[in-house]
């Protein structure tokens, strides 16, 4: 056989029954999901984006405030998720929604294309070039934690039983944050949390990971733009 030729179609099938049974393996047992873990993540990402502590108050908008939004940038290491066109339309539809008193306004997105650098001082620079007085900045990371139960050693030892044995699990947790911030002084208003898990069995070649992990990520938005509704009501209610 030639040095590019393809293997026989026998060893193909031996090969991908192999990578089947390595990965029944690999992932029976479970590891669990940690939210402290994920957390961590997010606050060490967080201590490189901030401005240093500033003790300046900040001064309520004498007309409803104009809010902007911002998905801080998710791809690396320990996340497992990026930001889509999904979750966007989802802020944008809640955010049509959102009482923020008389003249009170959102103006969209704010893109990192936009920003010159990715840290808070370079955010608040950006919003101000668009008249945002207070921006409204998502962060998240997920995990997801993929094992095998008892039928995995009775069934995936075949072609069919890696299609059709319900043998492997895969659950996903997601955790997000909401920072409001006030662009002219830097100061934090209030920030929010919420997490979602979910859980799904099936035949190995049939369980994606990432689809669980979409799915964790799209129930934790929407719980996440429930509480912020709460917050944002009280706030503005204050002024």
């Amino acid at each position: 056989m030639s040095l590019g030729a393809r293997p026989p179609r026998r060893t193909r099938w031996v090969l991908f029954l192999c990578a089947v049974l390595v990965g029944s393996v690999g992932c029976a047992s479970s590891h669990g999901l940690s939210r402290d873990s994920l957390q961590d993540v997010i606050l060490r990402e967080e201590a490189g984006f901030l401005d240093p502590p500033s003790a300046a108050a900040a001064p309520a908008p004498r007309h409803g405030p104009t809010l902007g939004f911002y998905f801080k940038p998710t791809a690396f290491v320990h996340r497992e998720f990026e930001w889509t066109s999904r979750d966007r339309d989802a802020v944008l539809t809640w955010a049509q929604g959102l009482s923020l008193g008389v003249g009170g306004r959102s103006t969209g997105f704010l893109t990192p294309s936009s920003l010159k650098g990715q840290s808070l001082r370079e955010l608040r620079a950006t919003a101000a070039r668009y008249g945002v007085d207070w921006v409204l900045v998502f962060d998240g990371a997920a995990a997801v934690d993929r094992y095998n139960n008892y039928k995995a050693p009775l069934l995936y030892w075949t072609i069919v039983g890696a299609y059709l044995a319900g043998g492997t699990h895969s659950d996903a947790l997601c955790l997000m944050k909401a920072t409001v911030w006030d662009v002219k002084t830097g100061a934090r208003l209030f920030d929010e949390h919420a997490d979602a898990i979910t859980r799904t069995v099936g035949p190995a070649a049939l369980v994606d990971d990432g689809r669980e992990i979409e799915r964790a990520k799209t129930r934790a938005m929407e719980t996440l733009l429930q509480r912020l509704t709460d917050r944002f009501a009280l706030l503005v209610g204050r002024r």
